[in-house]
């Protein structure tokens, strides 16, 4: 993430969504990563990178919103 302000979209399913966040939050990686984070179908998970010092660490907000989607149209 070299320019402020840039984004990355990742499109998955919600196992391969879940090692994601696991690995960009620190995690150890598990044979369950889909069920560490319970994701909804079509959900939006947001992860921002905040500069510390020579890196960058991750924040997780929201996880698994899904207001953009009726509720009558949802699935689990």
């Amino acid at each position: 993430m070299d320019k402020p302000g840039q984004r990355i979209a990742c499109v998955a399913h919600a196992g391969t969504n879940s090692a994601v966040i696991c690995h960009l939050l620190g995690l150890a990686p598990t044979p369950w990563e889909w069920e560490r984070f319970v994701l909804g179908h079509a959900s939006i998970t947001r992860l921002e990178a905040l500069k510390i010092g020579d890196g960058y660490v991750f924040a997780l907000s929201p996880l698994s919103d899904l207001e953009h989607i009726p509720r009558e149209d949802r699935t689990n």
